[in-house]
């Protein structure tokens, strides 16, 4: 899923500085390419002293960082997203408290939603970054969590602008027990559907029904997904959130509803580790046997509808009718762990790195 924002951290050389500083960053480079899955040795930490601040920039103290499985695809070439340059700081969206300004539009003390990079202090141009007006009865962290852009916005948009999901319908979750796919599950029966997740392991699976509000999910990693599916949906799924691609797909193409079902490509975690052998699905041709669609997007393109999607967001969050569990991992140094983390099943909800 493209994403905008610059293509790593912002560390301008020799600036003509408006506002001095004095304070110490931190942050993750790539250090070599992956091989496969993200290991710890491909990135390493280092340090800057911040000085003076150019024109127009702000220095943020980064408070949370979002980890999403695009980052994945910046690494290295062949994915959706602009590859980082070795050396260059990991690319990550994230929320943070303005500590010094040169710039006429933020303040000392304004929060802001932007592309923070992997560092405790990022140096970012003001134009860059979004001001948060925090909302009462929601923590900041919410705005990369149910009302960030990659997290509760991209689950509103896959579901309800582009499934255009209906009460009633039987909505299948890839990826359920993910910050995603948590907030699918959570949305799609505050729209009056029925919800199955799939997940990995019984403990997973436990969080998607008994915290989420799923009425049934299966584990892919001891069920066989596809019979399951038809026990669960025996007339067939009308929306399918795919997060994870590869045989899930497959499985959630063989069962189908009989007319009008909507498959919703919002990613495949499964396919990110070999962008050049990417496994497309074997039954596809299911989608016109079954007068079903399949369309993928990018949340960016519909940002149009934000306000309305943040709008239902909040008033659900209020009402306790949708939460995310956190899932913290600190400091910054260990932001190349939690990188892994996602990829091998290891968090639960939102995995975030607070540095």
């Amino acid at each position: 899923m493209p994403l905008p924002g610059p293509p790593i951290g912002i560390r301008p050389t020799n600036p003509a500085p408006e506002a001095t500083i004095a304070t110490t960053n931190r942050y993750v480079v790539i250090r070599q390419r992956p091989k496969g899955n993200p290991a710890v040795e491909d990135f390493s930490i280092e340090e800057e002293s911040i000085d003076a601040v150019p024109p127009g920039h702000v220095v943020v103290r980064a408070d949370t960082l979002s980890i999403d499985a695009w980052i994945r695809t910046t690494l290295d070439d062949g994915g959706f997203h602009e590859e980082g340059d070795l050396g260059s700081t990991v690319r990550a969206f994230g929320i943070g408290e303005v500590i010094e300004s040169a710039s006429d539009d933020l303040a000392a003390g304004d929060w802001v939603y932007g592309m923070l990079c992997a560092q405790t202090h990022p140096v970012v141009p003001a134009s860059e970054l979004t001001k948060l007006d925090l909302a009462p009865g929601i923590e900041p962290s919410a705005y990369i969590g149910p009302l960030g852009l990659t997290t509760g916005l991209t689950a509103w948009v896959g579901l309800i602008a582009v499934g255009e999901v209906e009460e009633g319908d039987t909505v299948l979750v890839s990826g359920a027990a993910g910050a995603v796919g948590s907030c699918v599950v959570q949305l799609a029966k505050a729209r009056g559907a029925k919800a199955i997740g799939i997940a990995g392991g019984p403990a997973k699976c436990a969080y998607v029904v008994d915290e989420l509000g799923a009425d049934a999910a299966i584990d892919y990693k001891h069920e066989d997904v596809a019979a399951r599916l038809a026990e669960l949906a025996p007339e067939g799924i009308d929306v399918f959130f795919d997060n994870v691609g590869g045989e899930i797909l497959d499985a959630a193409l063989d069962n189908l509803a009989p007319a009008g079902a909507r498959v919703v490509i919002c990613g495949a975690i499964s396919q990110y580790q070999d962008l050049n052998n990417v496994q497309g699905p074997k039954l596809y041709l299911r989608l016109a046997e079954r007068n079903a669609s399949m369309r993928g997007f990018v949340v960016s393109h519909h940002a149009a509808r934000f306000g309305e999607a943040n709008q239902e967001i909040a008033e659900l969050i209020r009402s306790g009718k949708l939460a995310l569990r956190e899932h913290v991992v600190e400091p910054i140094d260990n932001f190349p762990q939690a990188l892994l983390m996602l990829f091998t099943g290891g968090n639960t909800g939102n995995l975030v790195v607070r540095p």
